[in-house]
């Protein structure tokens, strides 16, 4: 098994915190001497330990897990086209981090085109906004809303039952959703 080294990255959010090893050992109940040795890298933590240390941190643990070194950046060109989950929908990705909180993708729908939603187990929330054309959201027992651009709708993924492109333009939008599907 690999050991983490997460030492760099625990350095830098407690100093950017303003936070000394002692702030951190007593918030967390971990020694100051294992926190210097976590810092340098000289002992591996277990889960437990860095979900302590990541909440004292107020960072997610996924982070300091993630030793994703990919580029931030998503240039125009380079945006991979994926399956979300196992529904059949393409969508564009908008990052390169696909196990990280949030999955921020880019989807057309063409005019008069309907999305009836599949239920992701995983999804919790979305949010959508609108880039061009007219979208009708149906949310369960709510009246149809109708977006346009510059709108956009925030709300829990169990809750989505269709998407409509309705305008006389094709539809273009933004949809996060987390946790990622």
């Amino acid at each position: 098994m690999q050991e983490m080294k997460v030492g760099r990255e625990l350095r830098q959010r407690r100093n950017e915190l303003k936070l000394s090893l002692r702030e951190v050992a007593e918030l967390t109940e971990l020694s100051i001497g294992f926190l210097s040795q976590l810092e340098n890298d000289q002992v591996s933590p277990s889960l437990s330990s860095l979900n302590r240390i990541a909440d004292a941190l107020r960072i997610p643990m996924f982070e300091l897990l993630s030793s994703d070194d990919r580029d931030p950046v998503v240039h125009i060109e380079g945006r991979r086209v994926v399956e979300l989950g196992n529904t059949g929908t393409e969508v564009e990705l908008l990052t390169n981090f696909r196990n990280w909180q949030l999955m921020p993708f880019r989807r057309v729908l063409a005019v008069g085109e309907k999305y009836q939603a599949l239920r992701i187990d995983r999804a919790r929330e979305e949010w959508i906004y609108v880039l061009a054309g007219e979208m009708q959201v149906y949310l369960r027992n709510q009246d149809p809303y109708r977006l346009g651009p510059g709108d956009s709708i925030h709300f829990a993924s169990t809750r989505l039952e269709a998407l409509n492109s309705v305008g006389k333009k094709p539809l273009e939008f933004i949809c996060i959703m987390t946790p990622p599907a």
